[in-house]
């Protein structure tokens, strides 16, 4: 196995910031089914391919770690950050998955907010990955992860008042647990955006 020692262009940003701009492409299409009012087939398995997109570039990722001798910041954090931006489709994997098995209603109010917070999640996400080269632009990057740490505190909220809800005013307590699990599994992507923060401020930390 060649080993670049001093490697002319490795594209480690380039990489997780494709592995970023998926996550984006997801929300955005997770919204749009909201639109649509239906999770079917054809749309959990679009969510599906692009999951799938998401674990083709963080194998790529370890693929060059594995290839490269001299990497533009530590490799244990490009590691790390490469693997959490993969939770993070996983888990939206997961709330598609979910909701097509539980054939579960896409308009409910609780969850669009989620999806809502999770894309808004995601587009601070894309832009911190984005600049995070740029220690120019440190300050704004952390803006970025500010933000994401905002809307996870957000997601917590959505999260009690949407439980709160369900004890409430639904009656089947089969959808009671099926809208709980949706819940806790969309609160879950917003912890994982803001897992992908942490690891970026502390990159940040590092190379300021």
């Amino acid at each position: 196995m060649a080993i670049n020692f001093i490697p002319k262009e490795v594209k480690f940003f380039d990489y997780l910031n494709l592995q970023a701009e998926n996550i984006v492409t997801a929300t955005g299409y997770f919204k749009s089914i909201l639109k649509n009012g239906v999770m079917d087939e054809t749309s959990a398995r679009k969510i599906h391919g692009l999951e799938h997109e998401g674990d083709t570039l963080s194998h790529e990722i370890t693929d060059m770690l594995n290839r490269t001798f001299i990497t533009p910041i530590d490799r244990e954090d490009i590691y790390a950050l490469a693997n959490q931006l993969d939770d993070v489709m996983d888990m939206l994997n997961a709330m598609a998955g979910r909701m097509k098995l539980y054939k579960l209603d896409p308009g409910d109010e609780y969850f669009s907010q989620f999806i809502d917070t999770i894309d808004q999640s995601a587009v601070a996400l894309s832009n911190a990955v984005k600049h995070m080269h740029d220690t120019k632009r440190a300050r704004r990057v952390l803006d970025h992860c500010i933000e994401i740490n905002r809307l996870e505190n957000v997601g917590d909220q959505i999260r009690e008042k949407a439980i709160s809800h369900l004890f409430e005013a639904v009656k089947d307590p089969i959808m009671v647990i099926k809208w709980k699990e949706m819940y806790e599994v969309a609160e879950g992507t917003l912890d994982k955006c803001e897992h992908v923060a942490k690891v970026i401020e502390s990159i940040l930390v590092k190379h300021g």
